[in-house]
This record gives C-alpha cells, structure tokens and sequence, in this order.
C-alpha cells in the first residue's frame, strides 16, 4: 500500500489502545509508547501528526529514523523487533513505528515496565505485571518453545546461523558473541540445554527429521482440470529458509514469462504471470504463521493452469476483509517471525497483505482472495483474466474461415488482446492464410486436423509474440512434444523463430522474412 493511502487510512482510524499520534519526536515519550504496545497487543506510533490530526511533518526524518531504530534497540529489554519506516503525506514526511505484541513479556523500558489502557501508555501496575509475567509463562509452552528433543548442535545448519549473524541489525548486538550456540540462546532458541521447535523449523539441516509435518509440497499441475497431470510435482525437505530459495526456483521455473506494454509510454516490462512480490509475500506468510505443531499439517503451493493456490494449516485472526485493509500484524510464531525480520524477509511489519493487493493490482490482475476455515488459511491468485481462456478466445477470433482450402490471401483483422497477453493497445494481426501466402507444399501429407493446428498455432503467435511453449499448449490442445514438433516445423520453414538467451525468458516471434511477405502482400480491404 501506497504511503499516501496508508496514512490517509490510520488517520481515519484514529488514536487507540493500537495506535497512537505525536507531534514531535522525544525519545523517552517514544520509548514508553513501544513499551507499552509491547506489553499488550502490539500498535503503531505516527509522528509528525498532531492529536487533532494535523499535519506537521518530521524533519530530517532519514536521519532520526536511523537514530530512533538504535535508541530502541539499546534501551528496550529484552531486546524486540521494532518497525521504522518514513512514509510521504501531503508534501510532508512522517515517521511510522510499529512493533508486533511482545514474544518476552514483560518489556522494561528505562528501568519501568509500561503498559496500554485505552489510548494513553501508564506504569504498570503490580497487578498488570503479574499478569504479564503469567502470560509469558503461557508462552512459554507455546509449540515453537517447546524443546526439540534429540538434536544436537552438529544437527544445525551453522552457516545458515551465521548468516542470519552476520546481518546489519543482529551484528551490533555488543552482548552477544561470535558464537552460534551464543546467538540462539539469545533469542530464545536455545533453553535449558535444549534447541526449541522453532530452532528446527529454522536451521536444521533436515528438520523433518524431527518435525515430519515441515514438509513443503509445490506442485505444477499442467493439464489444469482433470489433476492428473502434474509437470512438476516436489516436496521440500528444507529448513525454512532453504525453502524460501527452493520456492522462489520452482515458482521462477515453472511460471509463464509474459511481455507487457504500457499504454501511456509505450514502453515494454518483462514479468511472470503473477507478480514476484505478491508471491514473495504470500509464501513468507504461510511459512511464518503456519501452525508446524499439528501433526497433519500441511503447506501446499500449486499452480494451476489458470490460478495459483498457497494454502497452509493455521488460524488467522482476521477475516478475509480485514486482510484487505491496513492492520497490524500478529504471528502465530513470535520466535519465528522474528528471526525472518531481522533476516530481512520481513521488511515492514503488517504490510504483506497490503502489498500482494497492490502488487497484483498493479499487474492488472483479478484481486486475490483468501479463505479462512477451522484450521486453514488459502490464498488463491489469478492469471491475467483467465489468460487461458483469452489465448483461446484469440486463437479462434483469428482463426480463417476455409483456411485450409486458402480461400483467402492476406486479409487483415484487428485483434485487440487486452489483458490476454498484458497488451494494452489494439495490434493489427494478419488473418494468415498458410496455403495462400507461403504455398502449400509444406502441407504434403499432413492430416487436415495438423494443418489446422499449424495454421492456429502460427496465427496464435502472430498475436502473442513473445510466448513459451507451455503458454501456446493452453491454447492448442496437444502433449508437450506435438507442441515442440509443430513449433520446430514452423521454424525449420523460416515462420517463426526463438528469440533469447534462456527457455526461461525467451519466447517465439514470426520471422522478418515472414512479415516481409505479410507486408508486400495484396490484401483486400
């Protein structure tokens, strides 16, 4: 979400015991703020705003925000993932905090636990601290805490520890030394002599080992319908941020590469069919907030011919509307979640589903949509108005009449293929007549059904340059190797030809020799 849009949202909220106005920037008035939204339920702090919801703006806002993002770190205890991000508002710059409810209750800011009651931050009460130090004790039974038993240290990944080490917001941490053992203890990942579940989900070499269930299964399922054929189908083994990399692979392997024009500047982007940050996002969400403690559960992301499903076991707190808006973020897994942040996959807290919405938006993709049961949370992206459908839909409005019995030479349709293709102006596709144009010698002894799929299939690609095989099968009802024997056929007679530098990213355009015939060509009007 865009900053002018997410201000204009918190300010129509208003100040409650999750968010809170300040106009001018004090430390130690910040501080108690984050404490106590720490010891509740988690908010966010706006500054440069007054409580009557004036603007005011922030100056120097990159440079307090560097100082902010320290001062919390050295004088919060224990030490807690705080959000600092300056967002842009009416010709002004704001500074936004925002913090996840703690993990490690209760937090100690300048020597006072703090502590929200409505929309104002208090010293606790002797009360209040009991209450959190009862709740900390729940917490601490929560599954991710509970200790793996049976691993030992050599069962860690230690370079993937001290990757997460060596990263900018965990390297200044003055009281932690250069051990690994050290770094988990420090966060809570390692405890009475054991490494915990989160431990495992998060650096085992091979956490399924221990935890079964952490499995990941991706799925590319190509026939789209029947789900019997599946063109890619794994199950992940890694921990979790193996699978992150392992994920990013299948979805980059296995999505179609599309070309985009924009209708303003005319100026061509290279992209998947679903956008990268949308999926990025969707994938990190169902890894963090799944629930690992079940036995039977299950992560899944399967791509269909026409949609793109990431479902996982686990509870969301929101409703699918909610998810929609701006809200805060509350993870199922603390532990994990922030370790992902100070990793740096996270990187504004309670945006993510902001930030698919707007992704695909941008893409000019249908809205996603999330469906929340008992025990699952799905969430379902969809391809560019159903591009299989649209791919057809073009195929067909080009398609000859009598094409076979060239009854037409060089007649010329226009084809606008809007969102099929992500082409945003009307292309003039020659309606090609094969029999016509380049003689029909080409057909000797082909079958009227092969000659129709040829025709189809070039007249297909006169319209979408730029696409894969796989993309032109959607479209042309025939297995994977008919698809390359009528596209090798097609190039071997000088129609079309394979433009880039990888299977990935290239795509199939007619020849130059091809348009020259096209363009010198009679045709009627």
């Amino acid at each position: 979400m865009k900053s002018e849009q997410l201000i204009k949202d918190l300010l129509k909220q208003g100040e409650s015991e999750q968010l809170e106005f300040k106009e001018s920037v004090r430390k130690d008035t910040v501080g108690k703020t984050i404490c106590g939204f720490l010891n509740k339920k988690g908010g966010q702090l706006l500054l440069g705003i007054r409580d009557d919801k004036t603007i005011v703006g922030v100056k120097n806002a990159e440079k307090i925000k560097a100082e902010l993002e320290q001062y919390l770190f050295e004088e919060l205890v224990p030490e807690a993932p705080v959000m600092v991000s300056v967002e842009d508002y009416d010709d002004n710059q704001l500074l936004l905090l925002k913090v996840w409810e703690g993990s490690k209750q209760p937090y100690i800011f300048d020597g006072s636990i703090y502590y929200r009651i409505g929309d104002s931050t208090h010293r606790a009460t002797s009360k209040e601290i009991s209450e959190l130090i009862h709740k900390r004790k729940e917490n601490d039974i929560h599954w991710e805490r509970q200790a793996a038993l049976g691993v030992e240290l050599e069962d860690l990944d230690i370079e993937e520890i001290k990757k997460t080490m060596l990263k900018d917001m965990v390297h200044s941490l003055s009281n932690t030394s250069s051990e690994p053992i050290d770094f988990l203890s420090y966060y809570g990942l390692y405890q009475n002599g054991n490494f915990t579940n989160a431990a495992v989900i998060l650096f085992a070499k091979n956490p399924t080992r221990f935890i079964p269930q952490a499995r990941v299964r991706v799925a590319f399922l190509k026939e789209g319908k029947t789900d019997e054929v599946f063109a890619d189908d794994k199950l992940l083994e890694g921990n979790l941020f193996q699978n992150i990399e392992a994920i990013q692979k299948f979805l980059e392997n296995n999505l179609s590469f599309t070309r985009k024009f924009d209708k303003t500047e005319w100026l061509r982007t290279d992209g998947y069919t679903y956008p990268m940050a949308a999926l990025r996002e969707g994938v990190l969400n169902a890894l963090v907030h799944r629930d690992y403690g079940l036995s039977s559960s299950a992560l899944s992301i399967i791509i269909y011919s026409e949609r793109l499903e990431i479902t996982n076991s686990g509870k969301s707190p929101y409703k699918q509307s909610e998810l929609k808006k701006s809200h805060l973020s509350m993870p199922f897994n603390p532990d994990i979640a922030q370790l992902v942040f100070l990793r740096g996959y996270i990187e504004k807290i309670g945006r993510g589903t902001l930030k698919i919405v707007e992704s695909c938006k941008q893409a000019g993709l249908k809205a996603p949509v999330w469906e929340i049961g008992e025990q699952t949370v799905k969430l379902t992206f969809f391809s560019e108005s159903n591009i299989a459908n649209r791919l057809k839909e073009v195929a067909d409005e080009a398609k000859l009449d009598g094409a076979i019995d060239g009854a037409i030479d060089g007649a010329k349709t226009n084809i606008t293929i809007g969102a099929a293709v992500g082409t945003l102006f009307p292309i003039v596709v020659p309606v090609i007549s094969l029999m016509g144009i380049i003689g029909g010698s080409i057909f000797s002894g082909m079958t009227n059904k092969v000659k129709d799929n040829l025709t189809k299939l070039l007249q297909t690609i006169a319209a979408t340059e730029g696409l894969r095989a796989p993309d032109y099968i959607k479209v042309i009802d025939v297995s994977e190797r008919t698809m390359e024997r009528y596209l090798q056929q097609l190039k071997d007679t000088e129609l079309i030809e394979f433009r880039g530098e990888a299977a990935q990213t290239g795509g199939y355009y007619l020849t130059e020799k091809l348009k020259e015939k096209l363009k010198n060509k009679p045709h009627q009007a």
